[in-house]
């Protein structure tokens, strides 16, 4: 904030400006020239009143100085500007006085000043280094308070203030470091919200040489598009840029919508790469190793076995189920469930990423990677799918009917009492798939465990 509003300078210098002009008035009827007076006898009187003359006429000049400087703009730098000009003008004003209203010699006063001047810019070289660094810097307005900048010395954070000596940065961790000015001035800095707010980054990985590079850019780009904070603009970017002995590195850039994403940024790509790798089977190299640790390509079985959904089943249970699988494969944009249509598969993910929303688009719920599954409450609940499944990339995929959940039962009765289990982690699947599926879900998990049971009812009967 400035210090003096535009209408209350305004009013003092109309105030001041009234008064000036009376005293000018009155100075130039008793004494003459303001720098030239003839001062009478040994009355003081006209002396205090061309004193008075000079505060008045010092006063007014700063605050029109203050009126010119801040109508241009009201940053931090304009008032370290501003209060310099009017120190300078206050000293001026205080050796006129001096010289012009009491008629002394400032000779020797100005010569002892500048020897006190010299001591204290000795004494005070450093501070005096940081103001000037910080009027310097003021004037080019490389960042101003709010921004998100990065310092020399791994130092990054919010501007919350800049002084005449230093600049206070808010960091991630709720610290505030301050940065002497005459630092900033010699650092490299980058100002993370100029021209805009958007961020750009990198990752990179180092993987098994001998695997072919498209597969792992595949797998890559699929990691890529199952990432909700990423920005689709501008478009993420996967990239070789290497290939040794010991691995072939890969760098993935992308941009979020500002500096305060990176980190929740990282921790999803790096989430959906760990994903997308194993269960491509696609190992990490490991440096100064020509050979890696071989990653198994998860089977059928596997999948079934580290689902959150399938899990909770007995291992006879989920080889049941495994026997009616049936793997299947789509092409980017094929809709693998439309909005509006009636249930009738469900999905377990091998490979790729699909996009649960709405068919035009207007809307994503989220976005599955290899080993989660989708269709299993819709199915249950034998409701048409409230929104579709669309394949941002390739896609592999197992599949099962209700023909085939009903054919599983018929060979093996008992899985009944394997899916009842499942449906009692009814409201940890609520909070996955319902929320995808259903326009109004279901209340509880009890209400869920028995539309289970007649579901199966009805197709194992």
């Amino acid at each position: 904030m400035t210090r003096y509003s535009s209408s209350k300078t305004v009013l003092f210098i109309i105030l001041e400006g009234a008064l000036f002009a009376v005293l000018s008035w009155y100075v130039r009827m008793l004494d003459g020239s303001p720098i030239d007076p003839v001062i009478q006898g040994a009355s003081e009187g006209p002396r205090l009143l061309l004193a008075v003359w000079w505060l008045v006429g010092g006063r007014l000049a700063v605050h029109f100085g203050h009126l010119l400087l801040r109508r241009q703009s009201r940053g931090q730098e304009v008032r370290m500007v501003s209060d310099l000009v009017a120190a300078v003008i206050y000293l001026a004003t205080l050796f006129a006085v001096i010289r012009f209203a009491f008629g002394l010699p400032i000779g020797g006063l100005l010569a002892t000043s500048g020897i006190i001047a010299i001591v204290l810019g000795l004494a005070l070289q450093s501070t005096l280094g940081d103001v000037f660094s910080g009027i310097a810097v003021g004037l080019e307005r490389p960042y101003k308070v709010g921004d998100i900048i990065t310092v020399d010395g791994g130092v990054e954070g919010t501007v919350v203030e800049v002084n005449w000596r230093s600049t206070l940065i808010a960091t991630g961790n709720n610290n505030i470091v301050v940065i002497p000015n005459s630092l900033i001035a010699k650092s490299r800095l980058e100002n993370r919200s100029a021209p805009t707010t958007v961020r750009g980054d990198n990752v990179a990985v180092s993987l098994d040489p001998h695997i072919d590079p498209r597969r792992c850019l595949a797998t890559l780009g699929a990691a890529v598009r199952a990432c909700r904070i990423l920005l689709t603009e501008p478009a993420p970017s996967v990239i070789c840029n290497g290939l040794q002995g010991d691995g072939a590195r890969y760098e993935i850039w992308y941009s979020v919508a500002s500096s305060r994403a990176i980190s929740a940024a990282r921790t999803e790509l790096y989430t959906q790469i760990h994903r997308h790798l194993h269960h491509a089977g696609i190992p990490l190299a490991v440096p100064g190793l020509a050979s890696t640790i071989p990653v198994k390509v998860p089977t059928i079985s596997d999948l079934l076995e580290q689902s959150d959904i399938f899990g909770v089943l007995a291992a006879e249970e989920r080889a049941a189920l495994a026997e009616h699988f049936v793997k299947v494969s789509f092409e980017a944009g094929d809709v693998l469930v439309k909005e509006g249509d009636p249930p009738s598969m469900l999905y377990l993910l091998v490979s790729g990423t699909v996009e649960l929303g709405r068919t035009d688009r207007s809307l994503t719920l989220t976005r599955l990677g290899p080993g989660e599954a989708f269709g299993l409450v819709a199915l249950i609940t034998e409701r048409n799918y409230s929104v579709s499944a669309t394949a941002l990339t390739a896609l592999t995929a197992y599949r099962m009917t209700k023909e085939d959940i009903a054919n599983a039962m018929k060979a093996r009765p008992q899985l009944m009492v394997g899916l009842e289990a499942l449906a009692k982690r009814g409201a940890e699947i609520l909070d996955r798939e319902l929320a995808s599926h259903e326009v109004e879900p279901l209340k509880s998990p009890e209400m869920f465990l028995s539309r289970l049971r007649q579901f199966l009812s009805r197709i194992g009967g």
